[in-house]
């Protein structure tokens, strides 16, 4: 009777270990990584994907500083706009649904966007955007944290 308890036990942990191996999956390489403007936070590119005409951009926002941060994101309703894709000369802004509302991370009741990030902690934005013509190639990602993000290789999704 031990010897069975023994094995549901070490069943369990075995279930339990597998559990987590899948949670904590290796997180995608970035296409590039740029400095913010704030203070101890990084901005990286994870993915930029074009599928059914539409662009799908997805950006981690990662704490390096030794303690936590509140990273503003989107201070206000108005902050949408200033996150958009450039291809050659066509600037793309957010697209919205049919109640006007961005197709992005959600921002809270007031328009705010501002995740706690312990250090080492991070976030994933994410943002949908018209897709650029099928001979786009490549795209450049404007967020009024960092720096543009030139020449952003774009991805075929199946």
């Amino acid at each position: 009777m031990q010897s069975i308890r023994i094995a549901i036990l070490a069943g369990a942990a075995m279930v339990v270990i597998a559990g987590m191996a899948v949670a904590q999956a290796p997180e995608k390489k970035p296409l590039q990584v740029q400095e913010t403007n704030l203070e101890g936070i990084t901005a990286e590119v994870t993915e930029v994907t074009r599928k059914e005409g539409v662009l799908t951009v997805k950006v981690r926002f990662r704490n390096t500083g030794a303690k936590a941060t509140r990273v503003n994101i989107l201070s206000n309703p108005s902050d949408v706009d200033k996150f958009y894709a450039v291809s050659g000369s066509t600037k793309l802004m957010p697209l919205r649904d049919s109640q006007k509302a961005p197709l992005m991370s959600a921002p809270d009741g007031y328009g705010q966007l501002q995740p706690d990030l312990k250090p080492a902690g991070s976030f994933l934005f994410w943002s949908k955007y018209p897709a650029p013509p099928a001979s786009a190639k490549k795209v450049t990602f404007v967020t009024p944290h960092a720096a543009p993000f030139e020449d952003l290789p774009i991805t075929e999704a199946q």
